[in-house]
């Protein structure tokens, strides 16, 4: 994996949460600050990772709200509350706003709906659902972000996005696009056709672009424009 970018595996459904490095001289305290992308559960192994790499989050962005890419996020603000993140203040979130409902006041109540959807129990989210603030930002179609680029990718959700680093080309894709593979359709929000041409856009950017997605491993967009070429 490139120089500033780590990754750390959370949650039962072994979701990819990336630690991105900001292109900045650390602080007095030796810590480097950073971006956490989706945090799917297991605060405490995300905040163990961010020790040993001598980072600390300013900011904790979202791909998309399913609950496998946040559930890590009450965790995260309460470990920082305590202090094990560092002294400065709470890191900013961001989602886009097609996908804001999953934070806030209702997000259990979307959250118990993805669930079931997915031919889930409820109850599963209800034995880990801890509150969650609404998002501090909320970001759309060629908004800056951090470092990054945000772009609008419809499809697996309605509010999904890739964070793209064009001066680094680092594009983080969240569901929409994998290894070898691409994020389903049939969830609340989901949208064959909407994915369809997102993954076009994606599949038209530079081959060289590392890709970095929410499940399985790293890729590239040549290679994924080989895989997919003719079946989109």
């Amino acid at each position: 994996m490139e120089k500033g970018i780590d990754s750390v595996v959370v949650g039962d459904i072994q979701t990819n949460c990336w630690l991105y490095a900001l292109d900045e001289v650390a602080g007095a305290d030796g810590r480097r600050p950073c971006v956490v992308i989706d945090p799917g559960g297991e605060a405490e192994l995300i905040a163990s990772r961010l020790k040993k790499l001598g980072w600390y989050a300013r900011y904790i962005f979202f791909t998309h709200g399913h609950f496998d890419h946040l559930a890590g996020l009450a965790g995260l603000l309460a470990g920082h509350e305590k202090g094990l993140f560092g002294d400065g203040p709470l890191p900013k979130t961001g989602i886009h706003p097609g996908d804001a409902h999953y934070l806030g006041k209702i997000a259990l109540s979307a959250h118990r709906d993805s669930m079931t959807a997915a031919g889930g129990s409820p109850a599963y989210v209800d034995a880990l659902w801890e509150p969650v603030p609404e998002a501090d930002i909320l970001f759309g179609e060629g908004d800056t972000a951090g470092p990054f680029t945000v772009l609008h990718v419809p499809g697996h959700t309605a509010g999904s996005v890739c964070f793209y680093d064009e001066k680094a080309g680092v594009l983080f894709t969240g569901d929409t696009l994998f290894q070898g593979d691409y994020g389903r359709t049939d969830l609340p929000g989901g949208n064959w056709e909407q994915l369809r041409l997102s993954l076009k856009r994606l599949l038209s950017m530079k081959g060289e672009t590392i890709v970095c997605p929410g499940h399985g491993g790293g890729t590239t967009i040549k290679e994924e424009r080989s895989v997919h070429n003719g079946t989109i």
